[in-house]
Formats: structure tokens, sequence, C-alpha cells
């Protein structure tokens, strides 16, 4: 589900994923995030889930518009069970997880 966040959030963690022509996996979704937001240097395509593997058939984010999405933290400090985003497509993908 993606959505405009026109509210306040706190960020909990931010990195960086080196997108290329191969799926690439950002880190579990840390406990207490809520919301993942993404932003691109380039047109991605993206997937969500335990195990993503993005496709060129998933979700499509371009690089003049961040998306935000619903995401399935950790289910407590020390579980490794947060959902990660994939990415495919040549660009520098921000992963921002936020409490919101």
């Amino acid at each position: 589900m993606a959505y405009q966040n026109s509210m306040a959030s706190r960020i909990v963690s931010s990195e960086n994923i080196a997108s290329t022509g191969t799926s690439a996996q950002s880190g579990r979704a840390p406990f207490g995030s809520t919301i993942v937001r993404i932003a691109t240097s380039a047109a991605v395509n993206i997937a969500i889930g335990p195990n993503p593997t993005a496709t060129a058939t998933g979700t499509r984010i371009d690089p003049a518009d961040a998306a935000y999405f619903v995401i399935r933290s950790d289910s407590s400090p020390s579980a490794t069970d947060g959902e990660k985003i994939a990415s495919i497509g040549t660009a520098t993908v921000n992963v921002t997880f936020l409490e919101g």
C-alpha cells in the first residue's frame, strides 16, 4: 500500500542500496518501524517481503517521486523477521524506515 506521507515521522534507520541489473536487498525493517520511504536516483522496480526478489514487473519508482509503503518490522529488538526491500535497475536507492 503506497501513500503520500503528509505527517511527521521519526526516522528509525536509513540505508542505500546499490541497485544494478540484478535484484539487491536492503536490511530488515528494524523493530519499531511501520513505514518505509523509498527514493531513487533513477527508475527502479521494487518488491517488499521477507526475502524479496525484484523483477522488471515489480512496482516502479521514478527518481522524481519518493514513495511510502506500510512495512512489517522485526517483532522485537532481537528478532530477525522484518520485511526487506529489493530493487532492480541501475540506481542508488535510499531506503528510510520510519515510525509512523
